[in-house]
């Protein structure tokens, strides 16, 4: 099976929900200003007080910055740090996104922006995947030393997230990325932007922990111990395609044949980062060819499939039985093409279950191939 093609962090969406052909990300992404942003929503009882309601400190913006701080950190208003460094720092998720978000502006209760604020600092060093300005102004130098670095202007007063200053990437790679982000989604730069060589933060594919402010811990790093068993080259054992789907398992999981676990209640739990670094857990019920068309999808059949894990995707095939998605799981199906160029719709024969009425209003708003074919009721109902 052909390793994942995401879109990765060093090409962030910020948009949509973005999904690639043959093994894709999906990441549920939504605005809460009325143009771009990352969608964020994680568990914040802030680190500090004033972490999203914002700071006037110059270090308790630092400590909201530091590995355990906060993944939203604000400020009240325009902050005068002249001559100093704003070090951010460590692994932060917030609603299935690996970021880090630097919000320098007001808004009003329908998230329109009353005023742009202005943050003035020497430099400030990103070592945070997935950092980006909100909105208002970095007076200063901006160095990147990590992927996924952008901006985020919404609607209202007029202005743009801006940097007043160089911006500086540490590889080329990391300033191409940049490059290829829509326009809406990069800042603007009143000085020069280049490379900078310097050593960049990398993030690896795993198992992860995430605390109540975002922050990531990993439990483990890799595919996990399924990949020399089939978890990831396919498999047709029950007892393997459960260990694979658990917390210890894989992110990607895949069936090289319809696999049959009648009367059997299955889990899908763990939050897991693909080997982008992105949050995602895939379950593919198909073979391909040499062009990612499906050639053949199978089934697994069972009593009940529990998603607990966020940022879960079916690449292809068909479940028989009632799926249920916990409070703190998702699921969307892959927009898959067979050797016609049709896309295939995957099925649930059986009911699908929502723990809330907002996770099942955020899945109708996907796109039709992106949901499934539902033999039965639509509903929010916990799992029995």
């Amino acid at each position: 099976m052909k390793k994942t093609k995401i879109v990765s962090l060093l090409a962030v969406s910020v948009l949509s929900v973005s999904l690639l052909a043959a093994c894709g990300n999906s990441s549920s992404t939504k605005s809460s200003t009325s143009e771009t942003k990352t969608s964020q929503t994680a568990k914040t009882t802030d680190v500090f007080a004033g972490a999203t309601q914002g700071t006037s400190n110059f270090s308790d913006l630092q400590k909201g910055f530091a590995k355990n701080g906060s993944w939203l950190n604000a400020t009240k208003g325009d902050m005068d740090a002249s001559g100093k460094t704003l070090t951010v720092d460590g692994l932060f998720i917030g609603d299935n996104v690996v970021a880090r978000k630097l919000a320098v502006y007001a808004q009003d209760d329908n998230h329109k922006i009353t005023s742009r604020y202005t943050l003035t600092v020497d430099k400030i060093e990103v070592k945070s995947p997935g950092f980006y300005i909100s909105n208002g102004t970095v007076k200063g130098n901006v160095n990147v030393y990590a992927a996924g670095f952008h901006g985020q202007t919404g609607t209202g007063v007029d202005g743009q997230a801006t940097i007043d200053g160089n911006l500086t990437f540490a590889s080329q790679d990391l300033l191409d990325a940049y490059k290829a982000l829509p326009e809406a989604q990069q800042v603007k730069v009143t000085g020069t932007t280049s490379v900078v060589k310097g050593d960049v933060v990398a993030v690896e594919a795993g198992g992860v922990k995430v605390g109540e402010h975002g922050n990531v811990t990993y439990l483990f790093k890799g595919n996990g111990t399924d990949t020399q068993t089939g978890a990831t080259t396919g498999t047709a054992d029950l007892s393997v395609l459960k260990s694979a789907l658990s917390e210890n398992g894989a992110w990607l999981v895949s069936a090289n044949a319809d696999v049959d676990a009648s009367g059997k209640a299955l889990e899908i739990n763990g939050t897991f980062l693909n080997e982008k670094g992105a949050v995602q857990r895939t379950l593919a019920l198909i073979a391909q060819n040499s062009d990612h068309q499906v050639t053949k999808s199978f089934t697994l059949t069972v009593k009940s499939l529990t998603i607990n894990s966020p940022a879960f995707d079916l690449e292809g095939g068909n479940i028989k039985g009632d799926v249920y998605v916990g409070e703190n799981g998702s699921i969307m199906a892959r927009a898959m093409k067979d050797t016609s160029g049709k896309v295939l719709q995957s099925e649930i024969d059986g009911n699908l279950y929502f723990a809330t009425e907002k996770q099942m209003e955020t899945y109708k708003a996907f796109a039709a191939e992106n949901q499934f074919k539902v033999t039965g009721t639509i509903a929010v109902k916990a799992a029995e």
